[in-house]
């Protein structure tokens, strides 16, 4: 199931450590990750992917903050 456009949540798991990355209505898990850092490039791709343009980032202390989805990638290389 392909979660709708709009935005994604990467949120720390209290009880195993690790973190998901999941769509904001539902709180649909997309991905588990070990880290906050793969959660987040995680996130970016979905994002890329999916046309998503806001990304929130819940750390363990409960604050919030909005990270930009990755830049769209040129096909060309030199």
């Amino acid at each position: 199931m392909t979660p709708p456009a709009g935005e994604l949540h990467i949120l720390p798991h209290h009880n195993s450590g690790r973190w998901l990355v999941g769509t904001g209505e539902e709180r649909l898990a997309l991905s588990w990750h070990t880290t906050a850092n793969e959660a987040e490039d995680a996130a970016k791709r979905y994002a890329s992917d999916r046309g998503t343009n806001r990304i929130f980032l819940h750390d363990r202390y409960e604050r919030v903050r909005m990270i930009a989805p990755r830049e769209a990638r040129s096909s060309t290389r030199r």
